[in-house]
């Protein structure tokens, strides 16, 4: 799949990558938009807490069905199915030995179900508008403007990371400091970039960002438990992997493109 996304990012050029980054700019205003619904309001609908993000979706899909570019551009499609759900079922059993087992070995409590369901359709929803946007639709067409692979994924992560500042200024404090959290943000959307090039699939995208905020947060046990370096070693682990894959590919290519030449 890896050259399905390859063919993919050819089609753009400088104004798709433009049109991108003002979609961006319009998300980056919706992401804080969702933020005031969601603390300044009584929420009794439950879509007004995500409205910015179905705006932004919906605006995506008017850009992509008046360019003709179909919802396969941005990563949903049944193209070798069968594979990426697999794929996919993989991931999911990364994120729940990590995130689980370590709950099971020190004997902490799980939440009820009628906290931890509504908890996993808010993480799901907020993970698939980013994935939507960031991962589908945004970083494929800034290879129309910057046509080497690492500094596209490096812009696209940058992007990533600033769509969170607003928000953070305004509601949260982080342990960690605003210097790590801008590399988790970066570090994040690598991951989620290249399971999408390995697939060029949605699915295992939302997926791994779904369980990896899930279980980082610390909801699924009744313990305030925020277990950044159980859950995080699977996302590390899915890395290592995924880069492990880049690299073979790479040496491939190298020696295929030089046999060629001789």
């Amino acid at each position: 799949m890896d050259s399905r996304y390859k063919q993919e990012v050819q089609r753009y050029g400088k104004k798709d990558a433009i049109i991108a980054l003002c979609a961006f700019v319009v998300f980056c205003v919706l992401s804080v938009l969702d933020w005031v619904f969601s603390t300044h309001f009584d929420m009794q609908s439950a879509i007004l807490p995500f409205f910015g993000r179905i705006i932004g979706i919906a605006i995506i899909l008017v850009i992509i069905f008046v360019k003709k570019e179909g919802l396969s551009s941005i990563g949903f499609h049944t193209d070798k199915l069968k594979h990426t759900l697999g794929f996919t079922f993989i991931i999911v059993l990364a994120f729940v030995a990590f995130g689980i087992i370590p709950g099971l070995i020190y004997g902490w409590e799980l939440n009820n179900l009628g906290m931890l369901i509504p908890v996993l359709l808010t993480t799901l929803i907020m993970a698939a508008g980013e994935d939507i946007f960031f991962v589908g639709y945004l970083q494929p067409r800034l290879h129309g403007l910057i046509k080497n692979t690492v500094l596209a994924i490096f812009v696209g992560a940058v992007c990533f990371a600033i769509a969170h500042v607003p928000i953070g200024i305004l509601d949260y404090a982080f342990p960690m400091g605003w210097g790590a959290m801008w590399l988790v943000w970066m570090f994040g959307h690598t991951v989620m970039v290249l399971i999408f090039r390995r697939q060029f699939s949605i699915i295992p995208v939302i997926t791994t960002h779904t369980l990896g905020n899930f279980f980082m947060g610390g909801s699924l046990w009744v313990e305030d438990v925020y277990d950044y370096d159980w859950s995080s070693a699977a996302l590390i682990l899915i890395f290592l992997v995924l880069m492990i894959y880049e690299i073979v590919n790479w040496r491939r290519r190298a020696k295929r493109e030089a046999a060629h030449v001789r």
